[in-house]
């Protein structure tokens, strides 16, 4: 095997490193959400520093691997792809932090809205965010395809929370000062956290999608299941 192939496989196998480092912390944040009583910031920001170094070392050696040898085609795609996930990968984690610091603005005891929508949510973009993990590992663009098409339950959840949160007997509470505002606005925003992270998987897997067809979807709509892309 070439030096530039050895070295691509040692480099693919520090980005599955930053992936499994991922994956743990989004299910810090399912956990967090799952039972409030156990803060998990502190968790959380130590798995983020070693993410945020990650990114800074596979980005570094993502370059030095592009000027020293100069990949075209498929190797050059697989490089760019490798420096745009990891980026996907740190904002992702950059989300878990919000969502263990939102929930830190919540009071202690009292019983969320939406609360029941936020867990699912959370559950889903965890689920996402592993499946575009194991697509792009295997490049496997139909797990990326089908992983895509779940980003409509989360937005729709996301919708829901919003929705009951800004209902007028919740705003009633809110003002007759029988429901803290902070409650309902820690909500609001955990719940477009992890609405972001599962935005973040969805980019992940058009990322995919362009490493192996060369297909550029990223500013493109969703390919329905029964409708192959113009790449195939």
């Amino acid at each position: 095997m070439k030096k530039f192939e050895l070295e691509l496989d040692v480099l693919q196998q520090k980005l599955a490193d930053m992936g499994r480092v991922t994956v743990e912390m989004v299910g810090v944040a399912v956990s967090a959400v799952a039972d409030r009583s156990v803060d998990l910031s502190d968790k959380a920001a130590g798995l983020e520093s070693q993410v945020n170094q990650m990114q800074v070392d596979i980005d570094r050696e993502a370059m030095r691997l592009l000027t020293v040898y100069g990949p075209v085609a498929s190797s050059l795609r697989e490089i760019l792809v490798m420096t745009h996930v990891t980026a996907q990968l740190e904002r992702i984690c950059d989300q878990v932090v919000n969502v263990c610091e939102s929930l830190q603005m919540m009071k202690p005891g009292t019983e969320p809205v939406a609360f029941e929508h936020i867990r699912s949510m959370s559950e889903l973009a965890a689920a996402m965010v592993e499946d575009s993990i194991l697509a792009y590992s295997g490049s496997d663009t139909a797990l990326a395809e089908a992983t895509r098409a779940q980003d409509d339950m989360v937005d729709s959840l996301n919708a829901l929370v919003v929705q009951e949160l800004l209902s007028d007997d919740v705003v009633r509470e809110v003002v007759a000062g029988r429901q803290d505002v902070k409650d309902s606005l820690a909500e609001i925003l955990i719940a477009r956290h992890f609405e972001r992270i599962a935005d973040q998987a969805v980019n992940i897997c058009k990322e995919v999608v362009f490493m192996v067809r060369g297909d550029d979807v990223r500013h493109r709509a969703k390919v329905k299941r029964d409708q192959p892309s113009a790449a195939e």
